[in-house]
């Protein structure tokens, strides 16, 4: 995303980072769609409410007001992750979310697929992989 000059332009480009219209945008921050333009043309400027609002949905705030994205103290490989993430829009964002969710739940609430009699099985981790078929044992497959 190339910077923009201007607050106003760099909030327009936020919006669109997050993939919305400016009606739906300025509901995030609690305006009116006139405010909304008045803010993307730069003359107007919002309020902290605001600012607070739009930045509890993902909104860089820091990058808004002074054309600076906020410093990393992530490393490099998740900056790329960030970074691609924030080039997502909406559902491929809620999709990355539902994902992390699914991996960081506990494994009480893993409930195995239905499987058919055809269905293969890949189970193990880093050196460990087994692959048999539902209802027949688990063969170890491994060259000696």
């Amino acid at each position: 995303m190339e910077r923009s000059v201007n607050f106003g332009e760099r909030l327009a480009d936020e919006r669109r980072r997050q993939g919305l219209n400016q009606t739906d945008f300025a509901a995030l921050g609690g305006v009116t769609v006139k405010t909304q333009v008045l803010y993307e043309k730069s003359e107007r400027v919002p309020d902290a409410n605001y600012l607070a609002a739009v930045a509890q949905h993902g909104v860089d705030v820091l990058y808004v007001l002074t054309g600076q994205h906020v410093p990393s103290l992530l490393s490099a490989e998740e900056g790329v992750v960030l970074a691609g993430y924030r080039e997502l829009d909406a559902r491929g964002r809620a999709g990355v979310l539902a994902l992390i969710g699914g991996l960081s739940a506990g494994t009480s609430d893993v409930r195995p697929a239905k499987a058919t009699k055809r269905s293969q099985v890949i189970v193990g981790g880093s050196g460990n992989v087994q692959v048999g078929t539902v209802g027949k044992s688990i063969k170890k497959k491994a060259k000696h």
